[in-house]
């Protein structure tokens, strides 16, 4: 059964069928028309990474591991101007129409990856007023070294060094890039810094137990990354106490919400739409909520049954256990289903996220596997129990990890989640593809998947999880509106974390958490209903294509295959992998 809500439109730079050419002469410009765009390309795929050093460990390019980007006002208007530089010599030598089918797929990616990131730096100037933009970049610049074995601990562990050096001068630069912060995003970033020298406390005394020798250097880069992350504080404290950015809007706006919606999802919807769907959303979903709760006790409301749910709980030192054993459970269902082939030779690992982001994930994350290396890993990494808060808060978040919703996060987060997906298109054909990130494609796909699995029968290790599937279907839908809304200026946090909290029984840490990602990430959240409308669209497009012959791993897979593009996108090139075309 296919949501209300939009239909996908499909949105290209030229008609959905491959070129074909009439003479030698037509068929020569087009190898010259590709030679130009692939130059293009690469050129961008080798700047980002070399500007977006982190970014570049992320994908498994490893020439910048012992890096940060430069953040400074140089540095951003250098990235500003390359990337104007690029768009303008991309339009003017490139004419797409003359492109095959997968390129011109590919031309409209980067058109809109260089427009998005043109209008984070010279409209909606990010660098400007996110604080945690440079705070994250530090933070996974060291977790993703740690974290993913691509090399010997001992070489990974000079590139640590390296980075954890770097921290004092990379906030530096970053510091003076720092203007007007608005007060979310202050707060924000004020919470985040407080996390830095543990973090780094942590990192070297791992460091220090495998390289006992280096003692006296591990310590010595540890104590610059802690003046560093200190030093980032007290400058935001500074802002503070001047009361710089005090009447700033975190909100973006709605004409640029409206921009992101069509340049970077290439959705083919205003804001308005978006908040219309999430609304119709929010009511088909409670409606299903209810129809469950009825089903499992008819003479207790869905809230009274979430209440009950939340107390089936494991024991906080076994939250690791749980989680293995139900994504363990979730992927040979995902076989046994047919659902999505697996790729050959994918793995995943179970870690506890890492202390700096436990504030924004306050139940789960995950991190796929880097498209570049060989032989990479997923990491699912969990939020564990934190000890040192009081009782009542530890009964909260132990809640949010009830034996009810684990399986899931497993289903969402690993398979036929984002793991499978994140794996999948690794093997995407071009390198472009490779390191795209779309948030509706991701958000959407394990929005899906939830679905898939409950529709399957999956989830019958608990006799809640169907009803906290339908409340994480409501979440989602009233989170698009709240994210929509918020940067339309028609929301203010503190309505917003009400709205979350009273429509979806978020506990308050969480209804926080979620409102905070949504000031600091804009269009985030709401890119989940964006990109599970547009995928749950395509799947019944393609069962009424293909009929009989419809096969749901073939489609899961080739909706992967192409990569983490904008859905339109994906469309594009879908049916001719499905034999439909």
């Amino acid at each position: 059964m296919v949501p209300p809500g939009l239909r996908v439109r499909a949105v290209r730079p030229g008609p959905n069928a491959e070129a074909r050419s009439s003479s030698p002469g037509e068929r020569f410009m087009m190898i010259e028309t590709v030679k130009a765009f692939t130059a293009l390309s690469e050129e961008f795929v080798e700047l980002f990474m070399k500007h977006h050093p982190v970014a570049a460990t992320e994908s498994g390019i490893h020439d910048y591991d012992h890096l940060l980007p430069d953040d400074s006002p140089d540095g951003v208007r250098e990235r500003a101007a390359w990337l104007r530089d690029l768009e303008q010599r991309l339009v003017a030598s490139v004419p797409w129409g003359e492109l095959p089918i997968e390129a011109r797929v590919d031309f409209a990616l980067l058109r809109s990856r260089i427009a998005t990131l043109r209008a984070d730096l010279e409209e909606i100037h990010v660098p400007q007023r996110t604080p945690t933009l440079f705070l994250m970049r530090a933070f996974r610049g060291v977790h993703l070294l740690m974290a993913r074995s691509f090399a010997p601990l001992d070489e990974r562990k000079e590139a640590v060094v390296s980075r954890l050096m770097a921290i004092p001068d990379y906030f530096e630069g970053a510091c003076e890039s720092l203007g007007a912060v608005p007060p979310e995003l202050l707060d924000a970033g004020l919470e985040l810094a407080v996390r830095g020298p543990g973090f780094v406390d942590d990192v070297v005394r791992r460091l220090m137990r495998q390289f006992p020798g280096e003692s006296e250097r591990l310590e010595h880069a540890g104590s610059r990354a802690r003046r560093g992350f200190l030093r980032i504080h007290d400058h935001m404290e500074k802002l503070r106490a001047e009361g710089r950015g005090a009447d700033e809007p975190f909100a973006i706006g709605e004409r640029w919400v409206n921009y992101r919606l069509d340049r970077e999802h290439l959705a083919g919807i205003t804001a308005a739409d978006l908040e219309a769907l999430a609304r119709e959303r929010m009511e088909w979903a409670r409606g299903r909520l209810e129809e469950e709760a009825r089903r499992a006790d008819p003479h207790r409301t869905w809230r009274e049954l979430v209440v009950a749910g939340r107390e089936r709980r494991p024991e906080a030192g076994w939250l690791r256990e749980a989680y293995a054993a139900e994504i363990d459970r979730a992927k040979q269902f995902v076989i046994e289903h047919r659902l999505v082939t697996l790729p050959e030779g994918e793995r995943l690992e179970v870690l506890e996220t890492p202390l700096y982001s436990r504030d924004f994930s306050p139940q789960a994350c995950y991190l796929g596997p880097a498209p570049f290396d060989t032989h990479a890993s997923g990491l699912f990494q969990f939020t564990p129990v934190d000890a040192r808060r009081d009782k009542e808060t530890q009964a909260r978040q132990l809640a949010g990890h009830c034996t009810a919703v684990i399986p899931i996060v497993a289903a969402r987060e690993t398979y036929p989640g984002l793991h499978v997906l994140q794996a999948r298109a690794a093997g995407a054909g071009t390198r472009l593809r490779r390191m795209a990130r779309n948030d509706a494609m991701t958000g959407g796909w394990a929005a899906c998947a939830e679905e898939w699995m409950a529709d399957e029968g999956f989830l019958t290790s608990d006799p809640f999880s169907p009803l906290f599937a339908r409340l994480a279907a409501l979440r989602r839908a009233t989170l698009a509106l709240v994210d929509s809304s918020l940067h339309c200026g028609r929301l203010t946090p503190a309505n917003a974390i009400a709205l979350l909290a009273g429509e979806t029984m978020l506990e308050p840490d969480e209804a926080v958490a979620a409102v905070r990602e949504c000031c600091v990430a804009p269009m985030r959240s709401a890119a989940a209903l964006v990109g599970a409308t547009a995928l749950a669209s395509l799947r019944e497009e393609a069962r009424e294509r293909l009929g009989g012959r419809f096969d749901a791993a073939a489609f899961h897979g080739a909706l992967c295959d192409g990569g983490i593009l904008p859905p339109t996108l994906v469309r594009e090139e879908l049916w001719e992998r499905l034999g439909a075309s």
